[in-house]
């Protein structure tokens, strides 16, 4: 029968188990730093937000400080009913068209007031809107649109007497139309009449035989 070297079978299984004993000791050791150390951190956090919470009730159920009306702030928009009360915050135009607009006006009216309404200065807007059907009125794609639309109009709109459906618009372009910011919008103008199927005429004012001619 041969010797068993009990000692040396045994060595492994020691080894192993005071290794996982060391792994486990230190496993607890990492779980348990982290864990107070979130701890702390909540409870720091915990004050700071007391903290503030403290402040924010403080500042609401403080006595606010009574605004004079004499304190009020240009953005405000009482502020331009204080100049208005005031007096001469305003000045009205002599006339709702320049000499030149007028004059085409009543070439306009001549040749084609009995079959048309003519309107003079109206809104782009009031004529063109952005596609509801395609963009939401609360979304910023249509925001954009009419905000590009918002501050221009057109010379001149006819509409037919029987029923004021449009017939077309007008622009007469003088040599205002030259600069740089009209070429641009002289630009975009065209495109948008051509997306939103409106009829855009441009027109000029022929001084030497007092005519009016369509330029494009």
């Amino acid at each position: 029968m041969e010797d068993v070297n009990i000692l040396g079978a045994l060595t492994p299984l020691i080894l192993t188990f005071v290794l996982g004993a060391v792994a486990l000791e230190a496993v607890k050791v990492f779980f348990f730093k982290s864990t107070v150390k979130g701890f702390i951190k909540a409870f720091v956090e915990g004050l700071n937000g007391d903290e503030k919470n403290k402040k924010r009730y403080y500042h609401s159920n403080r006595k606010q400080p009574e605004i004079k009306k004499d304190e009020v702030s240009k953005e405000d928009g009482s502020f331009t009913e204080k100049l208005i009360e005031k007096g001469g915050a305003y000045k009205r135009n002599e006339f709702l068209m320049t000499q030149t607009e007028r004059h085409v006006y009543k070439i306009l009216e001549k040749g084609y007031g009995d079959e048309y309404y003519i309107f003079a200065q109206v809104r782009v807007v009031d004529v063109i809107q952005p596609n509801m059907n395609k963009y939401y009125t609360w979304t910023g794609e249509y925001k954009a649109l009419f905000r590009q639309l918002s501050q221009w109009h057109f010379d001149y709109v006819m509409c037919d007497k029987s029923d004021f459906s449009i017939f077309c618009a007008l622009e007469l372009d003088d040599a205002s139309h030259e600069r740089a910011d009209r070429v641009r919008r002289d630009r975009i103008l065209n495109a948008v009449c051509k997306d939103a199927g409106l009829d855009l005429k441009r027109i000029k004012l022929n001084h030497e035989n007092k005519r009016v001619e369509v330029v494009s």
